[in-house]
Order: structure tokens, then sequence, then C-alpha cells
């Protein structure tokens, strides 16, 4: 692993690729690998919490935090920045240096985008340019485009994504918050049975289904 690490510095995106697929081939790397997590920080500007899956599968911004226990789709779309439409053209040649008729990039890229703990995303999931936070423990619905911040524990979808309801009551958010499971590594977990059987039932009758509708 430290040779792979090692080669991972040259700025061949073959290379790259290769390596990413190979660590990715092992069962539960995602999960687990924490050489993945060190080379996806050092290379790419990007951190994943331990456990968080499929956070390997595309490569998101620099600037992006993913927290622990969250989980995210293959497909999901970050976008880095908007095309200028205040501008006489939107097209390329006249804000991108890479085309090479302007000397710096003229629009604003994103810096920074922090995906709480145990957050639930869908498939087919679009997060806009102006998105910077996705609370801990929040649902995005499958086919969304998220065009701003989604608090934490909240369930949005849509186009543009909107708050269908909140997961649990304010005062289930509260304790569940507070507890911070999330810090602690799933061995833990799994040896305090009172606490692994908690993750198995519903935290409230309802679980939260149509009982705390919010105005977004």
């Amino acid at each position: 692993m430290r040779l792979l690490y090692s080669l991972y510095r040259f700025k061949s995106e073959l290379l790259r690729r290769i390596i990413r697929r190979f660590l990715l081939r092992r069962d539960g790397a995602g999960l687990y690998s924490k050489t993945l997590r060190k080379i996806f920080a050092k290379y790419h500007g990007v951190q994943v919490g331990m456990y968080s899956f499929h956070a390997f599968d595309q490569i998101l911004p620099s600037g992006t935090v993913i927290g622990r226990y969250s989980t995210m789709p293959g497909d999901l779309l970050v976008i880095n920045g908007t095309h200028p439409i205040t501008h006489r053209s939107s097209f390329p040649f006249f804000f991108n240096p890479e085309l090479g008729y302007v000397d710096k990039l003229l629009v604003t890229r994103r810096t920074k985008l922090i995906i709480g703990n145990d957050v639930y995303i869908g498939l087919n999931v679009t997060i806009m340019p102006q998105v910077t936070n996705i609370g801990d423990g929040a649902v995005i619905g499958a086919g969304s485009v998220v065009v701003k911040d989604v608090p934490p524990y909240a369930v949005v979808g849509g186009n543009p994504a909107k708050i269908i309801r909140y997961r649990f009551s304010p005062e289930t958010v509260d304790k569940v918050i507070t507890s911070q499971w999330w810090t602690k590594d799933i061995d833990e977990l799994k040896k305090n049975e009172q606490e692994f059987s908690a993750f198995l039932t519903p935290l409230e009758e309802h679980g939260g289904g149509a009982l705390y509708h919010m105005v977004s």
C-alpha cells in the first residue's frame, strides 16, 4: 500500500485511475481503506470519513469534506462553477484559460462542500455551486437538484430540492446530534449490544414520516 501511495504522486491520470481501481477491488475498500482516504486528501483535496459508502466512485471537487457513515451514489454530480451569464457570451473561450484565449480563470470555482455524517444521497443527484453544507443525517431524494444548504436531518427532494419533512422530531434530532454516535468505530458500536440494537428499530413510533413537516 505504501508503494501505491508513493506512485500516486506522479501526475499520470491513467496511472492514478489504475491505482484507484486496484485499491477498490478489495472487499470493503471504500468503507475501510485508510490508503484511499490519504490519497484523496493529499492529491485531490477531498476528505472522506470512515465507512462512508461509494465516496470513491468519483472524484469530487477539491475542498469537499465527507463525514463518517454517509452514503452516496456513484453518479453524484457536484457542479464546480457556473458559466457567466452576465457577460457578452457564456462560452468558455472567454473565461477558461485552458482553451488558450484568456490568461486567467474569470469565473469563481467552488472552494468547499461539507457533507455531514450519516447523510444519505439518492441516485442521480446534482449539487449546485452555491451549496456548501449538507447537514448531519440529511436525506436527499433521487433525482434532486440541490440549490441551497440542507439542514441536519432534513429530507429534501425535487428540482429545485425543497424540504419535504424532517426525519425526527426536534427533540429527537437534538438527542441524536448530542450523542455524536458517528465518532465511534463500527466495532465499538457492535460491542455494545444495547447501543447497537438502537440502530435496528425506529427511533420514534412514526419514524418522523408525516409528523414533522416544515416550511422550506
